[in-house]
């Protein structure tokens, strides 16, 4: 899978400004509806996102430089009865800051801001629950990110994209014990970040829970013990949140001071059996390491390495040839 790096990366956590105006169709942020009238949104929440996030009320502002006459909002939203929607918040836009609220509820729900005008409306500033989603903002962070860190899964889900694994039910063991996480937290985004619990339940199920915002210091987490074998992933939801330490169950995470090494090349990968090594000469030995830092195996004065006894998932590689080098392998 690819990474989804949509940000620069510089040497400060600071933050660059650009505010011009511009059209809900080329901001990004809205999709485009089947409603003849209403056809530009705004997902506020998804049930996706667990009743603590999406029961919150739900404010977007938006300053408009310019819109057609009769402009209008509406506001989709599921009721308690996930079966059936509310339309009945409708309003007038005009040129200026217009503050948009949907009150909170006590049941998980789908709110989406929809607006007419099929993405003409043109603004400078629009924020959603106070994180400020347009002007752009640059992120820039002197260690190292989740976005770039090698231990660090991406997957195909836009609101949760990068995920750190704890437990796989089909693999290994401590499949349904507790499991803790801790990362000590240099940098986030202009906007802000936050982690999501993805676990599957004693059927099977997928759950995702216990939305919540990250700050900058140590964070922590830990997931109760169940019986039942599962899989347990703390999910994040931006590339841009810089981390100087990171550990799963009290024990650190390998690699942090170079996963980012480029001059080493790991192929095939992921792989199966065998792996080769290139790009650097004279290696003393390749050490391979589950995700929590326990030593599987090692080699000696070559540049192969044989994962075939391997469980499937991530393993940390270290390869040294007087300078050590951390890298991902994938065991398939």
């Amino acid at each position: 899978m690819l990474k989804k790096i949509t940000l620069l990366f510089f040497a400060l956590c600071t933050s660059v400004i650009t505010a011009q105006s511009i059209s809900m169709t080329d901001s990004g942020l809205f999709e485009t509806g089947a409603n003849a009238t209403w056809n530009t949104i705004f997902t506020a929440a998804l049930t996706t996102d667990g009743v603590a996030t999406s029961s919150l009320a739900q404010t977007v502002v938006i300053n408009i430089t310019d819109l057609a006459d009769g402009t209008t909002f509406r506001i989709y939203k599921t009721l308690e009865d996930p079966t059936k929607a509310d339309f009945t918040q409708i309003g007038d836009l005009t040129v200026g800051e217009n503050t948009i609220t949907v009150p909170a509820v006590a049941w998980n729900r789908n709110v989406k801001f929809q607006f007419s005008g099929s993405g003409s409306i043109k603004f400078d500033s629009f924020s959603h629950n106070g994180v400020v989603l347009y002007p752009f903002q640059e992120f820039e962070c002197e260690e190292t990110t989740i976005g770039e860190s090698n231990l660090i899964v991406s997957q195909d889900d836009d609101a949760y994209p990068y995920y750190l694994s704890a437990a796989v039910k089909d693999e290994g063991a401590n499949k349904n014990t507790a499991h803790s996480f801790e990362m000590n937290i240099t940098c986030l985004p202009p906007g802000g970040a936050t982690y999501r619990i993805y676990k599957t339940n004693s059927a099977g199920n997928d759950i995702n829970c216990c939305v919540a915002a990250l700050t900058e210091g140590v964070f922590s987490k830990t997931v109760a013990a169940v019986a039942w074998d599962r899989n347990l992933r703390f999910q994040f939801s931006t590339a841009n949140i810089g981390f100087s330490s990171l550990s799963v169950n009290g024990s650190d995470v390998l690699g942090l001071e170079d996963v980012n090494s480029s001059v080493i090349n790991i192929h095939p990968n992921p792989a199966t059996d065998l792996i080769s090594i290139s790009g650097v000469d004279n290696i003393k030995s390749i050490k391979v390491y589950s995700i929590l830092g326990s030593s599987e195996k090692e080699v000696f004065n070559t540049n192969q390495i044989d994962i075939s006894e391997l469980s499937s998932g991530i393993h940390i590689i270290k390869v040294d040839n007087g300078t050590v080098t951390t890298k991902k392998i994938i065991k398939q």
